[in-house]
């Protein structure tokens, strides 16, 4: 069995996110679990930095004395990073590169953004940094802007400029990492193919816990791979690949189902399995902004799925195959094939839906009487207009004939 945790550890700190995130939402607001578990987060990592900005933004009412106390404990390790510094024998380059390494991760750690992203750019612009150093500097402001809020603008630009250092000349492990950052942007700016061809390459090689755990990667897959891959693909990228197939049998399995049930044809289960994912989305900062797009767009899927195979197919059994009303059916298909999503029609006197393929075909059997019926009225004048000119032929010759 697949032991997530023994793949590698995400600092905890970035397991705040997503616990701020939610208590934003009106079903979370008061949740007391939840900030029971955002509190104890920012107490046990002295994230002085983090509490001001979780007060200001969820209008909690802000305690100075334990700002004081966390910041104390913050300045004292700042120091001994200093101290540290200066007691090390190492090489002089590799020192320095250590020292402001361990400060950026300190300053993450303790969600000073601002702090953070002034060292970090300071080192990527700095020439005389060392091209690693200045990678591992632009793959902090994307953690930043991811863990701040998922700053699209700020994940995109430090994509843009990772690219650039790594393209070319970066190793392997700079590739491999660049990988899942870029897939985490696509997502966010809903590429989903870009998205879920990155995840599939990065899954089985995946080394970046400072970014996210592994099961939050698994989960961008394969929402990602549900929502970009043909049929034929999907279960060759997520059942038959090992890791990924893995993860879903052995601590993924609502995410199974969710693929099996679509890919199976079991559209009443998989309207479930998709419930299930909207809820999901609705509590992840990354996927929040686009879980309404993406629901949609995998309930057309469906519909086309079933769709396909029939040239007609009724209101009833349709409702029946997805654990719906034949009301709620109508309508929707309704609308979206009148916005040219779906290849149909809905004939409301026979209660069914018509397919594309069926639609054509009765296009081709009308353009066919019609093309009868012409050759018949062509036919018509043509016989009549021949007997009209031989009748007076007949009569001119009458004229000049004897009898």
């Amino acid at each position: 069995m697949l032991n997530m945790e023994s793949e590698g550890v995400t600092p905890p700190y970035m397991e705040l996110a997503p616990v701020k995130f939610q208590l934003k939402l009106p079903e979370f607001h008061n949740d007391p679990n939840l900030k029971e578990q955002l509190m104890n987060g920012i107490k046990q990592g002295n994230m002085a930095p983090y509490y001001k900005e979780v007060c200001k933004d969820l209008g909690w009412t802000f305690d100075q004395k334990l700002y004081d106390d966390m910041t104390v404990a913050l300045n004292k390790r700042m120091a001994e990073l200093e101290k540290e510094n200066e007691t090390s024998g190492i090489d002089e380059e590799d020192q320095v590169g250590r020292v402001w390494l361990a400060k950026l991760e300190y300053l993450l750690s303790v969600g000073d953004q601002e702090a953070a992203r002034a060292l970090a750019m300071s080192k990527l612009e700095d020439k005389t940094t060392a091209k690693t150093h200045r990678i591992d500097a632009v793959f902090a402001l994307f953690r930043i802007a991811y863990f701040h809020g998922c700053d699209i603008k700020g994940m995109s630009v430090a994509i843009e400029k990772a690219t650039e250092l790594i393209e070319g000349q970066g190793d392997w492990s700079s590739r491999n990492k660049l990988k899942a950052y870029e897939g985490v942007w696509s997502f966010s700016i809903r590429d989903y193919a870009r998205a879920a061809r990155l995840f599939v390459d990065v899954v089985p090689t995946f080394e970046s816990y400072e970014l996210a755990h592994f099961g939050t990667i698994i989960k961008y897959t394969v929402l990602s791979c549900m929502i970009a891959l043909p049929r034929c693909e999907l279960k060759k990228k997520l059942m038959q690949a090992g890791v990924t197939a893995q993860a879903l049998h052995s601590q993924f399995t609502d995410l199974k189902e969710y693929f099996l049930s679509l890919y199976d044809g079991r559209y009443a289960d998989f309207f479930g399995a998709l419930a299930n994912v909207e809820t999901l989305m609705k509590k992840d900062p990354l996927l929040h902004p686009h879980y309404r797009h993406y629901v949609q767009e995998m309930r057309v899927r469906a519909y086309k799925q079933i769709l396909q195979a029939y040239r007609s197919l009724s209101l009833d059994y349709m409702a029946q195959s997805f654990g719906v009303t034949p009301e709620f059916i109508e309508a929707e298909v309704a609308k979206l094939a009148a916005t040219g999503r779906l290849q149909c029609k809905i004939d409301s006197v026979a209660r069914s839906v018509v397919t594309s393929v069926h639609l054509s075909d009765e296009a081709m059997r009308l353009k066919d009487t019609s093309d009868l019926d012409m050759d018949r009225s062509m036919l018509y004048k043509s016989t009549v207009k021949g007997g009209d000119i031989l009748l007076n032929r007949l009569k001119k010759l009458a004229r000049v004939m004897d009898f």
